[in-house]
């Protein structure tokens, strides 16, 4: 009797997470799609904003430029989604309490010191020149005042962007998108609404603009949290843990050195494109990986809720799950990869219906290499998904390092050995193929052992 009541209990678990998956994926289309639609409306309300191009683009440089600051965040974030799961599930209200406080306490003590530099260096920065935009533009004055403030709001992001790392933990993957949608309708409406008719002006109210934008709902978001769902457990000084923060940081750290390693792998094709083979080939590049990344950024965002609710899988020692996800997860990716081939004969005729026609020649060689490319991305971000919910990545932290350390010589010296710029998208096959051959057979092992140790 008490076999079948486990059994059942198992079956019962197990639907109710896949029942999570399924509405978090569904909410996350939803969510995304309102996204892509704000998008298409915000660029034309930028341009009517801003009638000098110059200043537009002195806008997105800026915003892009300082929003690099937060990837630099020592990982707490994700080091906190992790660790938080395991005390939610047990109901373990002190564990939560001293994470949360850790966490928020380590966060504003950076944002304090962050702030506090900015104040002194900032003033001595010329960033006219950094931004290589003339003073007759912009003057000198402005700009650094721009950047302060737009400075001082992603210092506040730092710190209540924790909630979308709780969030996650809570198996509430989709609400974090829906935080991003509500700051991107909250720009553009203000931007369609509020303009004073002098561009400097318009900058300085676009940056405080973009401090409330980002910052109101995460703050909303916080103060609902934590007078519901976690009212017991507000961030409190007094529940601040060296052992934990220690935690926080070990975990976050390896974690952000990941993401700066994926950073340099998939972010510096255009710049080493421009550098061998030339700038004018960054366009052709720009096309074939517009085509090709549609399906594997559908495809990843439908990956978003696993990370987390493997995590609470890990903290139930239900590897049965992980089991049957991780097959799940695999089938998708090899029919998602074999659409990106199946897609190639048809290249032509979308980009000529995209771009018009004669426009653009396809050349199915390098149509055929994005698609491997494409493929070896979508891969690793099945099994990152399940490793990166386990927390054991000592494996991904090795080799894409690794990856990072040959794909420069790779790309030079296959550019040279070859003549063409689809060189530097070979070598991201090359940095990449190590690790999504090792880490799959590691996890097989993993589960496999956690399913004998728990029969």
């Amino acid at each position: 009797m008490n076999l079948k009541v486990n059994i059942f209990s198992k079956i019962k678990s197990s639907d109710t997470k896949n029942k999570s998956i399924i509405n978090n994926v569904i909410a996350s289309f939803i969510i995304q799609g309102g996204a892509i639609v704000v998008s298409l409306l915000t660029f034309p309300a930028y341009i009517s904003y801003f009638d000098n191009q110059q200043v537009l683009g002195l806008w997105f440089t800026i915003l892009s430029v300082l929003t690099w600051v937060l990837t630099f965040d020592l990982g707490i974030g994700n080091g906190l989604r992790n660790h938080l799961v395991e005390p939610l599930v047990t109901n373990d209200l002190i564990k939560i309490k001293k994470y949360i406080s850790s966490a928020y306490l380590i966060v504003g003590s950076m944002v304090v010191i962050l702030l506090i530099a900015s104040f002194i260096i900032f003033p001595f920065i010329n960033w006219n020149t950094v931004f290589n935009i003339s003073s007759e533009v912009i003057s000198k004055d402005v700009i650094l005042k721009s950047v302060t403030i737009v400075f001082f709001g992603i210092m506040l992001q730092f710190l209540l962007r924790l909630i979308a790392s709780i969030l996650y933990a809570l198996q509430k993957s989709a609400l974090p998108g829906l935080l991003t949608l509500f700051s991107s309708i909250l720009t553009l409406l203000l931007v369609l609404t509020v303009n004073t008719g002098n561009i400097e002006e318009n900058l300085i109210l676009l940056s405080w603009v973009n401090v409330v934008a980002v910052n109101l709902p995460l703050l909303v978001a916080t103060l609902i949290i934590f007078n519901t769902k976690l009212k017991s457990n507000t961030p409190n000084i007094k529940f601040f843990n060296k052992i934990y923060a220690f935690r926080l940081l070990k975990l976050g750290g390896l974690f952000l050195w990941l993401q700066i390693m994926y950073m340099i792998i998939s972010n510096t094709n255009e710049f080493l494109i421009s550098w061998l083979s030339g700038p004018e080939y960054v366009v052709d590049y720009q096309i074939y990986n517009k085509l090709f990344t549609l399906v594997s950024t559908i495809f990843s965002l439908a990956l978003t809720p696993i990370w987390s609710m493997v995590t609470k899988a890990m903290a139930e020692n239900d590897f049965v799950w992980i089991g049957r996800l991780y097959k799940i997860l695999k089938i998708a990716a090899v029919i998602t990869i074999l659409a990106q081939f199946l897609m190639i004969p048809f290249l032509q005729f979308i980009v000529d219906i995209w771009l018009g026609e004669n426009i653009f020649t396809i050349n199915y060689i390098y149509a055929f290499i994005f698609a491997v490319a494409g493929g070896v991305f979508i891969w690793n971000s099945v099994i990152s998904s399940i490793i990166n919910g386990t927390g054991k990545i000592k494996i991904q932290f090795i080799f894409l390092t690794v990856g990072v350390i040959i794909k420069f010589p790779v790309a030079y010296f296959l550019s040279i050995a070859m003549g063409t710029w689809t060189a530097v998208i070979i070598s991201n096959i090359v940095a990449m193929l190590p690790y999504c051959i090792i880490q799959p057979i590691w996890i097989n092992k993993l589960i496999k052992q956690q399913k004998l140790g728990s029969e």
